[in-house]
């Protein structure tokens, strides 16, 4: 699947500025290579709806059921994609399909100190 590096860049951006939206956020989003991590997913297809039930819809699938596509699911970025907590297994068998991109999130939040955290 080729992305135009027009695309790229806004959507980095939006990683990087986004919001914190929950304390739980503030964790580093995954430092065992083994277990779940949060991973951003740009859908770019043809059948393409601007609505979180279309996440869990691809999700669902791929995590085994629409109740685990509903825990995975953590947030629905309007016309881009989502951000999902998945294991390393299910992120690799999402970004097969057409239409997907899928990249481990490596950006980190501000802390409640107000302070820088962590670093990329």
């Amino acid at each position: 699947m080729k992305i135009a590096p027009a695309t790229v860049l806004p959507l980095l951006l939006l990683l990087i500025f986004s919001p914190v939206a929950t304390p739980s956020a503030l964790a580093p989003s995954g430092t065992d290579e083994h277990g779940p991590a949060v991973y951003v997913v740009f859908v770019s297809r043809a059948d393409y709806v601007d609505s979180p039930d279309y996440d869990l819809s691809l999700l669902a699938p791929v995590v085994g059921s629409a109740a685990e596509a509903k825990d995975a699911l953590l947030y629905h970025y309007g016309g881009l994609g989502f951000a999902a907590r998945l294991a390393p297994e299910h992120a690799a068998k999402l970004s097969k399909k057409d239409g997907v991109a899928v990249l481990k999130d490596k950006a980190y939040g501000v802390g409640v100190d107000g302070r820088l955290t962590w670093f990329f």
